[in-house]
């Protein structure tokens, strides 16, 4: 396996095992995703989160706020991949919103980097309900790469997340 992908599939069980065990208090953690894979020459990874009854809105259908969610959790994860040491937070998020998604289904993001800089990073993303095959939303995001050796501001607050992930060298 080459070396690059080894890494990048490391990136992605870590990930996973922060956002769901971790954080399993969190909305990450709430959110149960799992790994639907990556590839480090498509320069993309999907997670798979299952639609749970929590997450519904008025309809009965998964909220646009979940939905907001798994995006910023997916391509996050990806940015955080490029940025290396740094921290990603991010800019911008736009999402178009196709139709709805069950409660009891998956919803399937894959997140693919467009461009990766130095201090500015672009990814897209395809949200699309497992049971059915289809497109449920879209999104473009733009993610910040922070150099945590030479920014201000590098310890997190008491008792924040942070410091459980053992991240306080990143802020």
């Amino acid at each position: 396996m080459d070396e690059n992908q080894k890494r990048m599939e490391e990136h992605v069980e870590r990930t996973l095992y922060e956002n769901n065990v971790l954080q399993e208090s969190t909305f990450n953690g709430m959110m149960e995703s799992y790994s639907g894979g990556c590839s480090y020459e498509e320069r993309s990874l999907t997670f798979c989160f299952p639609v749970l009854e929590w997450e519904s809105n008025r309809a009965g259908f998964m909220h646009g706020g979940a939905i907001s969610g798994a995006f910023d959790m997916t391509i996050a994860a990806l940015a955080r991949f490029y940025a290396g040491k740094g921290f990603a937070p991010t800019v911008s998020l736009d999402i178009k919103y196709v139709r709805p998604v069950e409660i009891g289904d998956t919803l399937v993001v894959t997140a693919k980097a467009v461009s990766v800089g130095k201090r500015i990073s672009q990814f897209t993303a395809e949200a699309v309900g497992k049971n059915k095959g289809k497109t449920v939303a879209t999104a473009a995001s733009v993610y910040l790469n922070v150099d945590t050796s030479t920014e201000n501001g590098k310890t997190p607050p008491s008792g924040s997340i942070s410091r459980k992930l053992n991240y306080s060298d990143r802020f």
